[in-house]
């Protein structure tokens, strides 16, 4: 039986790469380069995380329920970094019901409709997250 230790990257559908790009850059700080094997496809990049984007030239209705969770260090440092790009619209919980990896979260959405996700794990805030 295969037994993952983490999920290492994921493919996301975008409208725009060019949107996405500079999206992705600014709120997560990220690196987007086009891979030179695949002209067509983008890596964003941080020293802890990666994945790719590809641009959906068919329908695009499935683009919103893609969703895509990071786990930080700090939530608080999250949401300040959402107010400081100008994102106010976003939820946060708490997730009590797994056995191995209950998390505190915040959640918005990127100009596509893609849930974005941050988690921090093992750390319950209840209702002073806000604060």
């Amino acid at each position: 039986m295969i037994k993952p230790k983490a999920i290492d990257h994921v493919c996301l559908w975008v409208r725009s790469l060019a949107k996405s790009r500079a999206y992705y850059e600014t709120v997560f700080d990220m690196v987007g380069t086009e891979r030179a094997d695949s002209p067509d496809t983008l890596v964003l990049e941080s020293d802890q995380v990666h994945f790719f984007m590809q641009e959906c030239r068919g329908d695009t209705r499935f683009i919103e329920k893609q969703h895509l969770s990071f786990e930080v260090d700090n939530l608080r440092d999250v949401i300040a970094g959402l107010k400081s790009a100008g994102i106010s619209d976003y939820t946060m919980g708490e997730v009590t019901f797994l056995k191995y990896r209950n998390y505190a979260w915040c959640e918005w959405k990127d100009p596509d409709g893609i849930r974005l996700e941050c988690i921090e794990v093992s750390k319950l805030y209840g209702k002073n997250l806000q604060n």
